[in-house]
């Protein structure tokens, strides 16, 4: 993961720190997502996302940063057999939602974002801005990273990120 997107999240949001320094939200670097990635830096580059896009449209940048960082704050690792009932979208909105409660407070409209995020195959609807924008950027993460567990799609899909989102050469 690169410096820089430390470094974004912490300059756009000063409590993003304290959650990537948790030593909870670091064992997320255990739990595999999307194929290429884990649970972490999924999290982290949502986090950026969510960033970028309160920043174009002047909503609350700690809210949406916290958001990104804590919607997948469930310590399950779906690609294994485990004692949850049911499949691991469906349940896993809830399980974030209480463990960031718990760890590190929310806010009830940051608590909704978090369990709407899986829509449509949550209950729950997205009811404000910041839980369509997590939902967003969410999708658009998880697609980001299927499409770079494809060998072949790879370099072309870095190389364009980082041209045309960070703004690197």
């Amino acid at each position: 993961m690169n410096r820089k997107y430390f470094d974004y999240l912490e300059q756009t949001a000063p409590e993003a720190a304290a959650i990537l320094e948790s030593r909870s939200f670091r064992s997320l670097l255990h739990y595999p997502r999307h194929i290429y990635t884990n649970t972490y830096d999924h999290s982290v580059r949502v986090a950026v996302c969510m960033a970028w896009l309160a920043a174009r449209s002047g909503a609350d940048p700690n809210s949406a940063v916290k958001v990104g960082l804590l919607h997948d704050l469930c310590f399950v690792d779906y690609t294994r057999k485990n004692d949850h009932p049911g499949l691991y979208c469906f349940y896993h909105p809830e399980e974030a939602a209480a463990n960031a409660m718990r760890e590190f407070g929310l806010t009830r409209k940051e608590a909704r974002a978090i369990r709407a995020h899986m829509f449509p195959l949550s209950v729950h609807l997205p009811s404000s801005k910041l839980a369509f924008r997590l939902l967003l950027a969410d999708k658009a993460v998880a697609l980001y990273e299927v499409l770079l567990g494809v060998h072949f799609l790879r370099n072309r899909v870095s190389h364009f990120a980082a041209r045309r989102i960070i703004h690197t050469r």
